[in-house]
């Protein structure tokens, strides 16, 4: 009895076994050609990094969908077929993505990242949170100029618009608040950052600054 069960028992371990080394290639050519890929040019001129990443995210899905599907090909006597192919390089795309999300655009945006940076400048000299505010408005917002940064990005977006003295949302930056403020309500995070509240003193607006006579 057991001897009847043989081949199939073995057809099925060459096909687990097959499978496993086609997700196991199918993830480390795609992580590896994605990772390549930021080291070209290839949309160098996109600046905002999350753009740049889709379309990298996107060229890196292709090419490793083109070894894979030619990979299944050879294996169609372990049980393969091209549309194992597909769903490993799909299985590689989103994990390519959320490792994307997770990682670099953190490290790229991360406020919390600048000031273990700046700490870490640092290593033997105490920071409290005078300290950091200061660190942060001197370089952060200063030198870096990430305020600067942040508002032309945001242009290029479609979620706000330039005007004669500053910037305005628009009905899709409106619509993207409206999106997070769902989002938060429902992951429970701290909803201060979206409602727009106005800091002691009352800050001016971007539409208030100009110069104001004397």
């Amino acid at each position: 009895m057991t001897d009847s069960f043989s081949p199939s028992t073995g057809r099925v371990l060459r096909w687990i076994g097959a499978q496993a080394l086609l997700h196991a290639g199918a993830l480390a050519l795609g992580f590896g050609t994605f990772v390549l890929l930021f080291q070209t040019d290839l949309w160098s001129g996109v600046t905002i990094l999350f753009y740049r990443g889709l379309l990298l995210l996107v060229v890196a899905f292709l090419i490793t969908l083109a070894a894979t599907v030619a990979l299944a090909g050879l294996g169609r006597r372990w049980g393969l077929r091209r549309r194992d192919a597909l769903g490993a390089c799909v299985l590689s795309l989103s994990l390519n993505l959320s490792g994307f999300v997770i990682l670099p655009v953190t490290v790229d945006r991360s406020v919390s990242v600048f000031l273990l940076g700046q700490m870490a400048a640092h290593p033997d000299e105490s920071f409290d949170a005078d300290r950091a505010r200061a660190v942060f408005d001197a370089v952060y917002l200063g030198t870096f100029h990430q305020m600067e940064r942040r508002l032309s990005e945001q242009t290029a977006s479609g979620n706000v618009a330039p005007t004669a003295d500053g910037y305005v949302i628009t009905p899709q930056g409106r619509a993207f608040i409206r999106f997070a403020g769902v989002v938060a309500r429902l992951f429970r995070t701290d909803t201060r950052l979206i409602a727009g509240a106005s800091m002691p003193g009352t800050a001016p607006t971007l539409s208030q600054r100009r110069e104001q006579p004397e």
